[in-house]
């Protein structure tokens, strides 16, 4: 239906219509009509009549399209009737039918003569308005093809988009894009349309040589199979399918050099001989048109990660820049507090010497003893803060390779966690390690705490700790999560999870500033969700050390 319409748009009724009247007046006969001849259609379809009388004949139309033969009909109870096929190329396309009512009327082979090159020359005509209308239709659609691929760098969509149009334009059932594994040979699927595409008939990647679509991307050639169950090529996906027809996605390189196969186009339908080799000129120009948006989209994405790792970089400078900073810092107020403070304990020490020998009230003396007592542990308490302010920065030697697991594992052990916390380990084994300092255990450990205090006087009191490999393009990240059932953190407190210095009933609000500072400064990040009353979930992302295959 879809190539009658684009015909109809582009045929002259009014030359078919002069060259019917034509042969009649050749054959001096009262009539005629031309019928067209299509093999998708069940019927032959009137394109022009000339004073066509009531049609009792049309039941030898067929025949005499089945048998590319001349018909001649007359008798005394009906008009005589010549009809000729008119031949494309030994195709036929149509029946030009000439009528008489005249008594007596008999048509014979010297009429076949004098019609078989009018209809012939109709013949060529309706071709040649029918390749008109394909190529019209192939331009329109791939401008608007190259309209809608211009405005998407998104890869997904635009092969997604490439595969929809394909099979929009051809009619096709079924379809596959799948594009070239330069390292391992195959040829994966990125995107299909049509019903019955399961996971199994998914993961189905042919390499080269492998199938039609290995076929096609061995020799670099279009493949049109109008009966594929006689393919010896053909691998079976959808066993309802009857012809299909593929073409490479090829990329110009500079002159002198090969062509670059991208990938496969391949389209499927239900009915045998369903594409020509006009479908396959139109699906070649609709893959120059694709190659250049996969490679836009292709350049889009390499831009987009060059931009992330430069700031992820940018990230990680800051990070370190800031740990620096911090480090000296913490380092030289630590120094000022132990030298300051220091000395208060020994000092509290030397006076209550003193004054063992010193006669006073036992009054006073209760009260100088209190005053010393609070003195050396408000003292001690500084030192400690001290020491934990300076800890973080501490140097733990070089970079080394670490077991997460195992880190988790110390972690836990170290945070001595009292019997009613119910402790879930969801390990996977596989993980390769990640390149970091030993002050990783410390991170897993202030987590671990943190969620601890959480869930402290609580009926119940779970906590999970989950790790997982998650590989992207780019890289492969070792995942984290700790996750406990405590009361949550509430969204004010959110906001300002991150800050320095957001002093809480637990502590300074120093740990998870530090935290996240240290996983930066390793390239990797941090991330909470807390719901109140529902829990927190802390998760920590780092690179692999090691590439994931």
């Amino acid at each position: 239906m879809r190539r009658e319409r684009e015909t109809a748009e582009f045929m002259d009724p009014t030359w078919l219509q002069s060259a019917v009247k034509q042969a009649a007046v050749l054959l001096h006969a009262s009539g005629g009509g031309f019928y067209g001849c299509d093999p998708a259609q069940p019927a032959l379809r009137l394109l022009a009549a000339y004073e066509l009388p009531e049609r009792p004949w049309e039941k030898v139309l067929e025949p005499v399209c089945a048998r590319r033969e001349a018909v001649i009909q007359g008798g005394l109870d009906q008009p005589a009737m010549v009809a000729v096929p008119a031949l494309w190329r030994e195709a036929v396309r149509g029946v030009l039918v000439i009528t008489d009512k005249a008594p007596g009327r008999v048509f014979d082979a010297r009429d076949v003569a004098l019609l078989q090159p009018l209809a012939d020359l109709a013949a060529a005509m309706l071709q040649q308005t029918e390749r008109l209308a394909r190529m019209t239709a192939q331009f329109r659609a791939l401008h608007a093809i190259d309209l809608a691929l211009s405005a998407s760098l998104e890869l997904e969509r635009v092969l997604n988009l490439i595969l929809e149009k394909a099979v929009e334009l051809v009619g096709a059932e079924h379809g596959s894009l799948r594009l070239l594994n330069p390292e391992t040979g195959e040829l994966p699927l990125k995107a299909c349309l049509g019903e019955g595409w399961t996971p199994e008939k998914q993961a189905y990647a042919p390499r080269l040589g492998q199938g039609i679509a290995g076929r096609v991307a061995e020799l670099r050639q279009p493949y049109l199979s109008p009966d594929v169950r006689t393919d010896p090529h053909y691998v079976v996906l959808f066993p309802e399918m009857r012809s299909t027809v593929a073409v490479p996605l090829l990329s110009n390189l500079s002159e002198g050099q090969d062509e670059e196969l991208l990938g496969v186009l391949l389209l499927e339908s239900a009915r045998l001989a369903a594409f020509d080799e006009q479908d396959v000129e139109l699906l070649q120009a609709l893959a120059q048109e694709a190659v250049i948006a996969i490679q836009n989209a292709t350049r889009h994405q390499e831009l987009q990660r060059m931009h992330q790792a430069l700031l992820d970089e940018q990230e990680r400078r800051v990070a370190a820049e800031k740990w620096t900073v911090m480090g000296q810092t913490a380092t030289a107020l630590a120094h000022r507090i132990n030298n300051l403070i220091g000395v208060v304990p020994a000092s509290a020490a030397e006076v209550r010497r003193v004054l063992i020998g010193v006669e006073m009230p036992s009054a006073d003396r209760e009260w100088i003893e209190a005053n010393l007592d609070r003195i050396e542990r408000n003292s001690r308490y500084i030192l400690r803060i001290s020491d934990a302010l300076f800890r973080p920065f501490q140097e733990s030697g070089p970079a080394t390779r670490l077991d997460v697991n195992l880190l988790l594992n110390e972690a836990l052990q170290a945070a001595g966690l009292p019997s009613d916390i119910q402790v879930i380990r969801e390990y996977d084994p596989g993980l390769p390690p990640v390149e970091s300092s030993s002050l990783l255990v410390d991170i897993f450990l202030e987590l671990i705490l943190n969620a601890r205090r959480a869930m402290q006087g609580l009926a119940c009191q779970q906590l999970r700790v989950c790790t997982r490999l998650e590989p992207d393009r780019a890289n492969a990240w070792i995942v984290v999560e700790v996750h406990d059932t405590g009361r949550g953190i509430p969204p004010e407190q959110m906001a300002h999870l991150w800050d320095l210095f957001q002093p809480s009933a637990e502590g300074l609000g120093f740990g998870l500033w530090w935290v996240r500072t240290f996983l930066e400064r390793q390239g990797g990040t941090i991330a909470c969700q807390s719901q109140p009353g529902a829990g927190t979930t802390f998760t920590v992302r780092l690179p692999a050390a090691t590439p994931v295959g």
